[in-house]
């Protein structure tokens, strides 16, 4: 019987991590970007698990020690509860809104900007667009995506590493890897991109940090001083209270740990809520984003006040402060054309 001999050739083997010196420019500069990308994303879970330390825990010591010891009366005792309760839920809603809603621009055959012919021009089985007989792989045509010259709209421009046309405003994430619609910026805070999806909850969220930073600062505070006697400054340091804490000493326990922490917490929650709301602000009366801002993009808005609110919140955008309307009052907007605005992209160019 005849035998059939196969040669196999041995797997090359992976060449080993070159030392860094070793290593070429460009080898370097992606080290450098891989490093970055895992301390991005350790940054954002260590970011998430003190939110919910913070959130959970600052509510448990104000319902169970700082309201009943410092207020007496019970109707004013029950409705700062209420006020507290509502503060925090509120700053949680609208913290979630702002991670969950993806805001990035998908690659899609499906687009909605592209007009059909009526039916009987055009049989089922050859269905074609005014602007062009053939669509780009993400669904837009090359006259949607250059239609400035008639009508007045922005332009598409593409986006080398998502290899798809992308709407104007939009801008690739490196962080997120993605291209986001109408990025503003990219929020370590929240680890995700803050866009045309999420920006309103974003904006509501900064909001409320103001209040449950400022707020929990005060009442914090108030209850140290009447309820704790420090033996030095030095006691106010989170380490150096746990470490009493865990040494037994007499008139440390846990909740007066807790409230230490807190001071610090609330005191950044406060000072990053008022930072991004006056940035917010200033950004949505414009009608601009923190990015044209920082890239020096020229924006011009013909719109009023009340529609760059709206085009951000919806109708009766005041009252996404009190609730999340994103069911009952829709964005005016679609993310993809702009009504009255102006966009000069090369004016940050010298």
């Amino acid at each position: 019987m005849a035998t059939v001999r196969i040669n196999m050739s041995k797997p090359e083997e992976e060449p080993a991590d070159k030392p860094y010196r070793e290593m070429s420019f460009m080898e370097k500069v992606k080290s450098r970007r891989n490093k970055s990308s895992e301390s991005t994303k350790a940054f954002k879970q260590f970011c998430r698990i003190l939110f919910t330390f913070q959130s959970t825990t600052q509510l448990y010591v104000f319902l169970v020690y700082i309201l009943p010891g410092l207020f007496e009366d019970g109707w004013t005792r029950y409705w700062m509860k209420v006020l507290a309760v509502f503060l925090c839920l509120e700053w949680l809603i609208n913290y979630f809104c702002t991670v969950l809603y993806s805001t990035d621009f998908q690659k899609t055959r499906d687009s909605p900007t592209v007009h059909m012919k009526e039916r009987w021009e055009n049989p089922p089985e050859y269905f074609e667009s005014y602007a062009s007989e053939s669509t780009l792989s993400n669904g837009h045509t090359t006259e949607v995506m250059n239609n400035q010259h008639d009508n007045g709209e922005l332009p598409f421009t593409f986006c080398d590493k998502c290899k798809i046309h992308i709407p104007p405003r939009t801008h690739h994430c490196d962080i997120c890897k993605t291209c986001i619609l109408k990025r503003d910026h990219h929020c370590y805070f929240a680890g995700t991109c803050i866009g045309f999806r999420n920006q309103r909850y974003f904006y509501v969220w900064a909001f409320y940090s103001i209040w449950v930073g400022s707020l929990g600062f005060y009442f914090t505070v108030e209850y140290l001083k009447e309820f704790y006697s420090p033996y030095s400054w030095m006691d106010f340091i989170p380490v150096v209270a746990f470490y009493r804490w865990v040494s037994g000493t007499e008139n440390m326990s846990f909740h007066i740990v807790l409230l230490i922490l807190h001071l610090y917490l609330e005191l950044m929650c406060a000072i990053f809520g008022m930072i991004y709301f006056s940035g917010q602000t200033m950004f949505v009366a414009r009608n601009m984003t923190m990015f044209e801002f920082v890239k020096k993009i020229k924006v011009k808005s013909k719109n009023s006040f009340n529609q760059n609110y709206r085009s951000v919140f919806g109708d009766f955008w005041a009252l996404n402060f009190l609730f999340p309307m994103t069911i009952l009052f829709k964005q005016r907007e679609n993310g993809i054309t702009w009504d009255g605005l102006k966009i000069d992209y090369n004016s940050n160019h010298q």
